[in-house]
C-alpha cells in the first residue's frame, strides 16, 4: 500500500517537472471610468473646458480632461464634450460641431499642462509584450488619435493614426516611436488625445476602460523542489494514517 502510495506521488510529480513552461496574463489598470468627470467647450464661455478628479482606481490616482470645440454652427449646446460616468468614457460632438481631446494621467497637477515627472516613476512593463488595450463600447466615424509617454528622464515616445471602423484596438508598446531609451519601467506621464476637427464632423465615441496588458511566463517548480514538496505531503498524510489507527 505504501509502495502504491509513492509510485503515484512521484510519477505525477515527474510529469509536472516535465511540463514546460505556460504563459499567462497580466493586467494593468489605467483606468475604468467609474468616477463622475464632465467637460464641455461650447461657442461661449459658459462652460469649464478642463478639469482634474481625485480617483484611486486610476494611474497615479488622478485623471485630467480638456477639450476644445473646433468647429460648430449657430449655438450649439455642449458642442464638445468628455464625460467619465459609471464604467464609460465617451468623447462627443453634437450635429455639425468637430472638437478635440485631452485624457491625461500625470498625478495631482493643473490639468492644462502635462507634469511629465507626476507619476513618480511608475511601471508599466508588467510582463512580455506589453500593449495598451482599449476596451471600445462604440465608434461611429473617422478620429484622429495620438497616445504619447514620458519617462522620468525626460524620454518621450508617441504614436498616432486616423481610426476607422475595424480597427485594432490593442496599441503594443513597440508601435511607439521616439526617443531610444524611453524607459517603460519609470513613466511620468501618459496622455491620449482624440481630435476629430480634420475627419469628420458630429463624432461619437465610448470606451470602457484602458489597460496595460501583458505575458507573464510561468516556469514549473523544478523536480527537486515537486519531490521534496510530495515526500512533505506524503509523509503528513501517513503520519495522520497511522494515529488513526493507533487511536
Amino acid at each position: 500500500m505504501k509502495f502504491g502510495l509513492y509510485s503515484g506521488l512521484i510519477a505525477g510529480t515527474m510529469a509536472l517537472a516535465a511540463a514546460p513552461g505556460y504563459a499567462a496574463t497580466v493586467m494593468l489598470t489605467i483606468d475604468e471610468f467609474d468616477s463622475v468627470q464632465t467637460v464641455k467647450d461650447v461657442p461661449s464661455t459658459s462652460f469649464v473646458n478642463n478639469s482634474e478628479v481625485a480617483d484611486a482606481g486610476v494611474l497615479g490616482g488622478y485623471r485630467d480632461f480638456e477639450v476644445m470645440n473646433t468647429g460648430a454652427t449657430g449655438n450649439p449646446e455642449d458642442a464638445t464634450e468628455l464625460r467619465s460616468e459609471a464604467g464609460l468614457l465617451s468623447f462627443s460632438n453634437i450635429a455639425g460641431a468637430s472638437g478635440s481631446g485631452y485624457i491625461t494621467y500625470d498625478g495631482q497637477d493643473d490639468p492644462t499642462t502635462v507634469n511629465t515627472t507626476g507619476l513618480g516613476g511608475i511601471n508599466l512593463e508588467i510582463g512580455t509584450n506589453p500593449y495598451f488595450a482599449f476596451d471600445v463600447a462604440y465608434f461611429d466615424r473617422n478620429v484622429f488619435i495620438e497616445i504619447t509617454a514620458w519617462d522620468m528622464l525626460g524620454n518621450v515616445v508617441s504614436y498616432s493614426e486616423t481610426l476607422a471602423a475595424g480597427f485594432n484596438p490593442n496599441l503594443p508598446f513597440s508601435d511607439l516611436i521616439g526617443d531610444p531609451n524611453f524607459d517603460w519601467t519609470q513613466v511620468g506621464a501618459l496622455q491620449f488625445f482624440v481630435d476629430s476637427s480634420n475627419t469628420e464632423i458630429s463624432v461619437d465615441g465610448q470606451l470602457n476602460s484602458i489597460k496595460v496588458v501583458a505575458d507573464m511566463n510561468v516556469i514549473p517548480l523544478p523536480a527537486s523542489g515537486l519531490l521534496l514538496l510530495g515526500g512533505i505531503s506524503s509523509a503528513g498524510f501517513l503520519l495522520r494514517r497511522k494515529r488513526r489507527k493507533s487511536s
